[in-house]
């Protein structure tokens, strides 16, 4: 309420500060990174704060919004792209690693180490959402890449669909979905659908599977 009705108080914007650095109460910190960064952007403090939560607080949702508004508010910022690469390879927390996957394929394409990484987290990230949303990500942006299409064919097929998100997703579906859309031409991706139509476990894949292949003349 303090930053929304008196933001020209000279003492808001120090209550914040304090606030999104020491409060002992979680919610009191995300809530006061979250005023600064949207109501202080200009206060030359205010970037430093971001960057410390980032990838210190002990909270992952206060790190989480901390990396997001740094990654579409401070893209250009040298040390933005640093702390994005150090939460993919090394946070803790998935949600951090996930965040980081997205904001490093859509803003930092063209930097020499996105691809590694998205590759890395695609083969060996623990948290099959991490894994395939940089599988995505990879098919969208790096589709010719040499291995990518092969890690989509092995994710078709061996995919547990245990998903951590809220909102759990068929994956394996989604990458037949992937496949097909990327790679029409390739006979591995019909060779694949028909497996997946004949053998898959899940109902739901057989008759996308099904659907799929009666579409395309081949059932």
């Amino acid at each position: 309420e303090l930053a929304r009705g008196w933001k020209d108080d000279p003492d808001t914007l120090a209550i914040l500060k304090q606030l999104a650095q020491s409060d002992d109460n979680r919610g009191g910190r995300y809530s006061a990174v979250q005023e600064l960064a949207r109501g202080w952007k200009d206060d030359p403090e205010t970037l430093p704060i971001l960057k410390q939560v980032a990838q210190f607080d002990d909270n992952w949702a206060g790190r989480y919004l901390a990396a997001q508004e740094l990654a579409r508010a401070w893209k250009d910022d040298p040390d933005t792209l640093a702390i994005l690469k150090q939460l993919a390879q090394s946070d803790d927390d998935g949600d951090l690693r996930y965040l980081a996957v997205q904001e490093l394929a859509r803003g930092w394409k063209d930097d020499p180490d996105t691809l590694a990484i998205l590759k890395q987290l695609a083969q060996s990230d623990d948290n099959w959402d991490v894994r395939y949303s940089a599988l995505q990500e990879l098919a969208r942006g790096w589709k010719d890449e040499p291995g990518i299409f092969e890690l989509l064919c092995d994710f078709a097929i061996t995919h547990r669909f245990k998903s951590q998100l809220i909102f759990p997703k068929n994956y394996r579906q989604t990458a037949l979905k992937i496949m097909l859309k990327q790679y029409p031409d390739r006979p591995k991706t019909l060779e694949i659908l028909r497996d997946r139509f004949a053998n898959d476990p899940d109902e739901e894949v057989r008759q996308f599977a099904q659907k799929k292949l009666t579409e395309l003349g081949n059932l």
